[in-house]
């Protein structure tokens, strides 16, 4: 799932890198969203998110050197973090299966970008007006997205969820 979610983001991020779109709306988080839910609903164990978002931060210090607008190492920072908010939502939320989804992709979502650009203005990523403005639309497009891959999520669970790989991993972790 991790090497899916970089690849996809390898393509995706240069083809719509020149349009400038993702400045404004992050369409190429949906499918990222999705694989990040349905992999920890098929492993549900808290730290999934967490050692998925690690090792996709990792991949990032080395081959995606524009990933989250940071330098080097300082991209596990973000990464890490979203995987400790995801997975502490999901854990929560263990008995809401389907809102489970929701509120953690929003939810999540919302927090992960709030940190993160706490961490860009921390490092001196200047809060001027043109620049507020822009936060404040992208985490209102932000919150699109992320229910739109919620969305996605629970549409692939429901399609995979009984089949014969899912039904090994899930009752392998003792579910």
């Amino acid at each position: 799932m991790i090497a899916a979610d970089f690849g996809f983001g390898l393509v995706v991020k240069n083809l719509l890198s020149p349009t400038h779109i993702l400045s404004i709306v992050r369409v190429d988080m949906i499918v990222p969203i999705m694989l990040m839910l349905i992999t920890r609903k098929i492993v549900d164990r808290f730290g999934i998110l967490i050692l998925y978002e690690g090792v996709w931060g990792l991949f990032s210090v080395f081959a995606m050197p524009a990933a989250f607008g940071l330098p080097g190492f300082l991209k596990l920072i973000p990464a890490l973090s979203q995987g400790i908010i995801l997975d502490s939502l999901m854990s929560l939320l263990r008995r809401y299966h389907r809102i489970r989804f929701f509120i953690s992709a929003i939810w999540g979502g919302f927090l992960s970008s709030v940190a993160f650009f706490g961490l860009r203005l921390a490092l001196g990523y200047p809060w001027v007006r043109v620049v507020q403005l822009l936060f404040g639309i992208r985490m209102l497009t932000g919150l699109l997205v992320w229910a739109c891959g919620a969305t996605l999520a629970l549409s692939v669970w429901e399609k995979i969820k009984d089949t014969q790989m899912v039904r090994r991993i899930v009752h392998a972790g003792g579910d």
